[in-house]
């Protein structure tokens, strides 16, 4: 027979069971608790009311109502006496302005290197450094600003964004988010993650200063171009150089476009003599440069690209006639076959292409070349045709990769990006662009963003659903031509987080992985062109 246990010890041990359940129970509930509040702040501070905003990844938590390369909104805030200070009153130099609250785990890490951020700011001339807190007479009061800053000794100006109105007119998401104002109140970099880096701090700096466009191009005169002004294509970041890759014209002829934007002539230049002196034998221009051996085969898009780069320097300096006639006969020569524009001419094998890729239908310098002779007329009719009647469909409005002369017909090949945003960018500055295909663009960027590869049924080709510098470099340059702040905007917030802002890195400035792969010379190149493309001229 079993032992029973007396009634009133099995009482106690219930009693003791009871209370140690209970004892587990009110922990777990005290650490869920924690647990959520710590979420709660971490959510407020760092990724804030993404609400419908769809971007992807970090660009979901970026400004939604102002944008880089943008004037920013005439924002109003209170200073300490409780006047009413606006952004216009801190025009005439460069402004820093960090959005925070003393509560914000993230603003306090950026708060604790301010003293440092101030004097680094001191070696890039006078800036106004401000903060404004994001004061909601809630969780955030003046006093509890002032407590804290006073605890920490921060003595610089601060303001008072009184029930969050300049918070949301610039439809900010996060805090810390600090914004780098050139003298004209226009947006040059900002940051929305707590800076603790100095390094870091002077990166958005820099890029403030200097131009967003000046240091990536820093970046690739420093460690892609050789002597000769020849551009590589692949960066080694453990060698900290270009790897002896090849050189391809697409990049010389962009190149010669940011210097241009820049209107550096010196620049413009070497990147000319490289053309001249190594990839131009015989009245060709190889499309690549691969162990100091030029290509025999040229490309009419670079050619395209390197004449227009020609008149408009010509205009510009003057002096580049003569080459301007050369360029105009080698078009003429080794561009057009029965009369129509081609891709290229095999000088070895002395063949001219049977198709005409779309991309390479740069129309506005077609055009210019039919000003320049009556040769030049039937082809640019041609090729214009053969783009406007490529359009894929009305559900895809975006346009078939190459036609063939042989089959006199389209190939349903899928679509590399960045060349479909090459020929939306040519009927674009033509001023053809069709309103279906900008409204296809501005779709996909609020869904995510256009991504590397799609087939011609619309939807993305398996293995190339990740974004590119150079896709969203040329969107932002269709969207200045289009006058599409929103469009030109997304696309530059899509390139930004690709983007390598520590100066502690020899690779500052480029668009890359952070440890220095991934570094290729088309994504840098199209980015120094789209952020001088929609820098200038900003109102």
């Amino acid at each position: 027979m079993k032992n029973v246990l007396p009634r009133s010890r099995v009482e106690k041990v219930l009693i003791m069971i009871l209370c140690i359940l209970t004892v587990f129970t009110a922990g777990g509930l005290l650490f869920l608790s924690h647990y959520l509040n710590k979420e709660e702040d971490l959510q407020n501070s760092q990724r804030e009311s993404a609400d419908e905003t769809s971007l992807d990844d970090i660009t979901a938590i970026l400004p939604k109502y102002c944008n880089i390369n943008e004037k920013i909104p005439d924002i109003r805030f209170t200073t300490e006496s409780g006047d009413i200070m606006t952004m216009k009153e801190l025009e005439g130099k460069p402004a820093i302005i960090t959005f925070w609250a003393s509560w914000c785990p993230d603003c306090r890490k950026e708060l604790s290197h301010i003293r440092e951020f101030i004097n680094t700011s001191k070696n890039y001339g006078d800036i106004n450094y401000i903060l404004i807190n994001r004061t909601d007479n809630k969780k955030e009061t003046r006093e509890t600003a002032k407590k804290y800053l006073s605890e920490q000794g921060i003595t610089m100006d601060t303001y008072y964004d009184e029930g969050m109105t300049a918070y949301q007119k610039l439809g900010l998401h996060a805090i810390p988010t600090t914004l780098f104002l050139d003298e004209h109140g226009v947006i040059r970099s900002w940051s929305i993650k707590p800076m603790e880096k100095t390094s870091v701090f002077e990166g958005y700096l820099k890029a403030l200063t200097e131009g967003s466009g000046k240091v990536t191009g820093d970046f690739v005169l420093n460690h892609l171009m050789d002597d000769r002004g020849g551009v590589h294509t692949i960066y080694d970041p453990d060698a900290d150089s270009a790897i002896k890759s090849d050189v391809l014209s697409e990049t010389q002829g962009v190149m010669l476009e940011y210097a241009l934007l820049r209107k550096d002539q010196q620049l413009f230049e070497k990147n000319l003599s490289y053309i001249n002196g190594v990839m131009r034998v015989n009245g060709i221009t190889g499309w690549n440069v691969s162990n100091d051996k030029p290509s025999n085969v040229n490309s009419i898009l670079d050619d395209l690209r390197i004449l227009g780069a020609l008149i408009s320097a010509d205009n510009l300096w003057g002096g580049y006639d003569q080459l301007i006639t050369n360029y105009s006969e080698e078009i003429a020569k080794y561009g057009i076959h029965n009369g129509n524009y081609v891709d290229f001419y095999d000088s070895g094998y002395k063949k001219y292409a049977d198709r005409f890729t779309l991309c390479y239908g740069d129309l506005t310098v077609m055009s210019r070349l039919t000003a320049l002779d009556d040769r030049f007329t039937e082809p640019y009719e041609s090729a214009k045709k053969l783009i406007l009647e490529g359009k894929i469909s009305k559900g895809f409005p975006l346009y078939y990769s190459w036609y063939d002369y042989n089959k006199k017909s389209y190939a349903s090949d899928d679509l590399n990006s960045a060349e479909a945003m090459v020929t939306l960018l040519h009927l674009a500055e033509a001023g053809l662009l069709a309103d279906d295909s900008i409204a296809w663009l501005k779709t996909q960027m609020d869904a995510g963003g256009v991504k590397a590869r799609y087939k011609t049924d619309g939807t993305v080709a398996e293995g190339y659903n990740y974004d590119s510098t150079a896709v969203y470099a040329l969107i932002a340059m269709i969207g200045k031509i289009e006058g599409d702040l929103k469009l030109q905007g997304n696309a530059l917030k899509k390139m930004e987080k690709m983007r390598i802002m520590d100066t502690a890195y020899p690779y500052y400035g480029a668009f890359g992985m952070e440890d220095g792969s991934g570094i290729t010379a088309f994504d840098q190149v199209m980015a120094m062109l789209a952020y001088e493309y929609t820098g200038s001229s900003v109102d």
